[in-house]
């Protein structure tokens, strides 16, 4: 048959042109088909094949065979009902496969999810099947359903990297850092030189702040790549996040400023904000492209605004950042934090603080700690810092102590905390601040800003505790949470709306005002604004309330800001500079921004005696 000799010489369209031409097949019908149907997937040219494969399944429908193949090809023209009409209740694992495809590219995800699930029962081999089950499993959330997915899929093919890839990013989401090192550090092994692999490590170091072999390894990455990519990318955001601004220009002097794409903008924007020259950084920032993720990219084109006093582009970059922050994030189940501080204030009545026992008395020689709290963006790291040039003082910043105590005493109502359930709950707080590196023999200072909706816990375990109040004008504070970057963990997630933020703040600071009514609690308050215009006078009766002797050390905090290592909040840019006062009263040039949410905030400027105008 001339046909088919075409189509052995590899003459595919001469072979599907001879059958088109002819209105009658020679010889037998399917056969005749068969050839057009193999030249035309041969060709890619699915739209040719399909009336062929189609008049092949009408002679028999029981072919199984060119069912896939009509399937699949329905599947290339996008013909997707064609697709799952054909595939649906079919037990054969590949229709079962072209079923679980098309839907999970229409969004079907639960469906396709047990249509993947069925294809992999009838083959455990299925690696394709396995890979999209993990796939659509992380989509939908079921991040243990879709790390076993590709833990098979590895299984069954080891040393193909892109999987590996696939359950680094659902660990990633899944914040289980330590597997996520293990994973990539196993491609590694498998392929040393792969570049987008050293890039996802030197990022997954960087989450569990091992920053010597972050960089380390995103400088291999870099050495590995002759071009500018994402790894460059990442060790400039190390740099900068680490103040390591000398290795950050360095880092954006090496690059081919010829040969750089647009995305090496980004880190010339950086380095020109970091140095103070703003309208150079914005004319860079002007020309990032799109492909840099868009959180990063919006919160410094942010910040440079701000510097330069642009208030309403400013504001609608942070508004593009949070947007960005809320869709690459998963969303929480159950309560928000502020309607769960919201909740626990309905408890704290005065006849419940009125019923709780009195003789609580701990002998058991720890000291209780000193907490610096106040809401996020109150100046806490800047008093922190400012701490730390006491050698008598220990400080800890934003470490969990608090929240695995308040974990450990699950649903009890502190009235039914016995004796020894206080000493054990004082021990294994102490405990876990040791593993976080508190010093023997120095008085702990425990920062964490939210713990002020947890005063009467703190009370209850540590009667003796001084509690330092950090203060700053309301709608500042609300505003500056919106326009930070922070990492969206449960109670982050409340300042991506200036709403939600401006009510935040209001369950905070009333959750803070009443457990200080209830509870003999020993506290002060630092104003943000005075520390900044004249921090001696500040700080020195906070100083005499704690009972300690003056340290001139406590002034020269970029000193101490660069002896401390990484800032772990996202006051890390500011700490390490001297002390300005810009940000003091900025609320005022956000004045049509902040409008919708001054009547929640009012009343808290005015019980602070703030200006309100």
């Amino acid at each position: 048959m001339a046909a088919m000799t075409k189509l052995r010489q590899g003459d595919n369209e001469g072979a599907l042109a001879l059958i088109e031409n002819n209105a009658e097949p020679l010889g037998e019908e399917a056969p005749w088909h068969a050839i057009a149907a193999m030249a035309a997937q041969r060709m890619e040219d699915h739209s040719r094949a399909i009336p062929h494969l189609e008049r092949i399944l009408t002679i028999n429908p029981r072919d199984v065979a060119t069912k896939v193949n009509l399937a699949n090809a329905f599947v290339s023209v996008e013909n997707h009902q064609a697709a799952l009409s054909l595939a649906r209740d079919e037990s054969d694992p590949r229709l079962i496969r072209v079923e679980a495809f098309v839907l999970q590219a229409e969004g079907r995800l639960a469906e396709a999810a047990e249509a993947y699930r069925r294809c992999v029962a009838a083959d455990m081999n299925d690696l394709a099947a396995f890979n999209n089950l993990g796939n659509v499993l992380a989509k939908l959330g079921d991040f243990d359903g879709a790390i076993t997915a590709f833990e098979r899929a590895i299984t069954l093919a080891p040393a193909d990297i892109p999987i590996y890839l696939n359950l680094a990013e659902v660990l990633r989401e899944a914040d289980r850092r330590e597997a996520l090192i293990k994973t990539l550090s196993d491609a590694r092994a498998i392929a040393p030189d792969d570049v987008s692999v050293l890039t996802e490590l030197g990022m997954a170091y960087t989450r569990v702040e091992d920053f010597d072999s972050a960089i380390a390894t995103l400088r291999q990455a870099i050495k590995l790549s002759p071009h500018f990519g994402p790894a460059h990318i990442e060790l400039g955001l190390v740099y900068e996040s680490l103040n390591r601004l000398d290795d950050l220009a360095e880092l954006v002097d090496s690059i081919d400023i010829d040969a750089a794409p647009a995305e090496a903008e980004f880190l010339k924007a950086w380095k020109a904000r970091r140095e103070g020259r703003f309208e150079d950084a914005a004319r860079h920032a002007a020309a990032i492209p799109e492909t840099v993720h868009s959180v990063a990219r919006f919160h410094l084109i942010g910040g440079i605004e701000d510097r330069l006093g642009n208030a309403p582009a400013a504001f609608a970059a942070f508004e593009q950042m949070n947007a960005g922050s809320v869709a690459g994030s998963r969303a929480p189940e159950g309560a928000s934090f502020r309607e769960k501080v919201g909740s626990e204030l309905e408890r704290w009545t005065a006849d419940w603080a009125q019923n709780l026992p009195t003789d609580r008395a701990v002998e058991d020689g720890l000291q209780d700690p000193v907490f610096l709290v106040g809401f996020p963006r109150s100046g806490t790291t800047l008093l922190d810092t400012m701490l730390m040039g006491i050698d008598d003082l220990c400080v800890l910043e934003e470490r969990p102590m608090m929240a695995s105590t308040l974990k450990r005493i699950g649903d009890h109502d502190l009235g039914d905390l016995d004796m020894s359930t206080i000493g054990n709950l004082r021990r294994e707080y102490f405990k876990e601040a040791c593993h976080f590196g508190m010093a023997d023999g120095k008085w702990l200072v425990d920062k964490h800003p939210l713990n002020m909706t947890r005063v009467p816990t703190i009370h209850w375990l540590f009667p003796n505790a001084r509690i330092i109040l950090a203060e700053r004008h309301p709608y500042d504070v609300v505003l500056s949470t919106f326009m930070a970057n922070f990492n969206l963990n449960h109670a982050m997630r409340s300042f991506t709306e200036l709403e939600e933020a401006a009510r935040t703040y209001d369950a905070a600071f009333s959750s803070w005002k009443r457990a200080t009514e209830l509870f003999a609690v020993d506290w002060r308050a630092v104003r943000y604004e005075r520390l900044v215009e004249n921090p001696r006078t500040e700080l020195e009766p906070l100083i005499e309330w704690l009972g300690l002797e003056w340290d001139d050390r406590l002034l020269d905090h970029t000193e101490t800001a660069r002896q401390r290592g990484r800032v772990r909040t996202a006051s890390y840019s500011q700490i390490g500079e001297q002390l300005y006062t810009r940000a003091a009263g900025r609320w005022r040039r956000y004045a049509d921004q902040l409008s919708p949410v001054i009547p929640i905030l009012r009343p808290w400027a005015e019980k602070m005696n703030y200006e309100t105008e």
